[in-house]
């Protein structure tokens, strides 16, 4: 019976993982299952970063957003009613290939292995966040004053 504990265990990974390989849907469609599924919910829990965008000599705010099982930084914090371009850097082929910022609505395809710009002004303070289609990837847009 010393041994329960470790099964109990075992047994809820297993359908937490299930449970996210169902959720992607991205089955048969060039995503990649090895580990990402895994992955995307391990990552999604253990890997918070928070970045602050700088203001670049034309006056825009500007941040780079790498992808990779994940947006890192995970928040970025910007300034409200300042045009804002945000580079999304993804390094991995998979249901990242798209951004959405529900909030401000926008949708953008993303190349991988290349920096695609997404350019916005933020006209309200709060919290915003912004995914990939299946919503397995989530980050933090925080617009300040």
């Amino acid at each position: 019976m010393k041994y329960f504990p470790s099964i109990i265990v075992f047994v809820l990974f297993l359908g937490i993982n299930n449970a996210a390989n169902a959720q992607c849907g991205m089955h048969g469609s060039g995503h990649k299952q090895s580990a990402s599924h895994a992955e995307h919910s391990s990552q999604q829990q253990t890997v918070q970063s928070k970045g602050y965008a700088f203001i670049n000599d034309d006056g825009i705010q500007e941040a780079t957003i790498v992808i990779n099982d994940g947006y890192q930084p995970s928040t970025l914090v910007v300034k409200k009613n300042i045009p804002l371009r945000l580079n999304f850097d993804l390094q991995e082929e998979s249901c990242t290939g798209t951004v959405m910022f529900k909030d401000f609505h926008i949708k953008q395809e993303l190349t991988p292995y290349q920096l695609t710009s997404v350019e916005f002004t933020p006209a309200a303070s709060g919290s915003f966040t912004f995914t990939c289609p299946m919503n397995m990837i989530q980050g933090t847009l925080v617009v300040k004053e």
